[in-house]
């Protein structure tokens, strides 16, 4: 028969095995979390790649090249000109007068002979105006008269000298130089000439009558 000490020490035994038991099966249970575990982290992940199902961009076109526009050239057609035709020019030729005023005569000047005077005409048997015929007799008698100056025989000058005079019964009546020639030797000339002409006598018509004359007188040598 058992004593109450040997249940004591059965009653121990029992439980320092009860409590191994738990140990163990507490370090079974904590090793077999830590496999799980580690089971889970080993364990291959499965990736599935999926294709972006987004087409691409298409590229952008290249934008076509805008070409200038042509230049247009205008070509301007310009009419050619016709030559305007010259003017004619009119040359008015006036008639000599057959008669002038009695108290007025106008000799036109003409080259004379160089030393004489030329002789009168004779008288016609048309009928002739005696103004018209004194008056050349008048100018033919001044440029007789008309001595070249010696002081300018070395210049050779020539040219002509238009006088003004009134000329009563072959008497001088304020002489005048009207046109120059440019030097005042030759126009002093000029008037001696005419105040020193022999002037015929007037014919019946005109005598007692103050006649009036603007001639040329001739310069040259002799």
């Amino acid at each position: 028969m058992s004593s109450p000490k040997q249940a004591k020490s059965l009653q121990a035994f029992g439980l320092a095995v009860a409590v191994e038991i738990a140990l163990v099966a507490g370090v079974a249970l904590i090793l077999a979390s830590s496999a799980t575990i580690h089971a889970a982290h080993t364990e291959p992940v499965l990736l599935t790649l999926v294709a972006d199902e987004t087409p691409p961009e298409k590229p952008a076109e290249p934008k076509p090249e805008t070409k200038p526009l042509p230049v247009k050239v205008v070509t301007k057609t310009v009419a050619p000109k016709v030559p305007t035709p010259p003017t004619p020019v009119t040359t008015q030729i006036t008639p000599p007068e057959a008669a002038v005023e009695s108290d007025v005569q106008t000799a036109f000047a003409e080259p004379a002979p160089a030393k004489a005077a030329p002789p009168i005409p004779a008288p016609s048997t048309g009928k002739v105006d005696p103004n018209a015929e004194y008056a050349a007799q008048v100018h033919a008698a001044v440029q007789a008269a008309y001595y070249y100056p010696p002081a300018a025989a070395a210049m050779h000058f020539s040219g002509r000298v238009r006088v003004e005079f009134q000329l009563r019964d072959g008497h001088v009546v304020e002489p005048r130089v009207l046109k120059s020639c440019g030097i005042a030797l030759f126009d002093k000339a000029a008037l001696q000439a005419v105040q020193s002409a022999h002037y015929p006598e007037p014919p019946t018509a005109l005598r007692g009558e103050d006649l009036h004359y603007q001639i040329w007188v001739e310069l040259s040598t002799r």
